[in-house]
């Protein structure tokens, strides 16, 4: 049940991150207090993340599963993105 946390929280640091850069990663541009919100999310998340892996595991498998849900999260993240853009695309029609 670790590893699933920990993919939880890596993904929503990621996709907060994605948030903070719209033109970038084609999202809708989100107010100001929106953005602040979503840069303090990025920060606490992977914190909240490192502290539950050591808790749960101990401290060195804790910082190595840390390390690998991170990789697994961004690739999760990562293929999100890509899904969303690919059916924003097939939406409006485009090729």
């Amino acid at each position: 049940m670790t590893v699933v946390s920990l993919l939880v929280l890596w993904v929503i640091a990621f996709m907060c991150h994605a948030a903070l850069w719209p033109a970038r990663y084609g999202l809708p541009v989100l107010p100001s207090a929106a953005q602040s919100m979503m840069g303090v999310t990025r920060f606490i998340l992977p914190v909240l993340a490192l502290g539950l892996a050591v808790e749960g595991q101990g401290s060195v498998m804790g910082v190595l599963l840390w390390f690998a849900a991170l990789s697994f999260g961004g690739l999760m993240a990562a293929s999100l993105l890509v899904l969303r853009g690919t059916i924003m695309r097939e939406i409006r029609g485009e090729n």
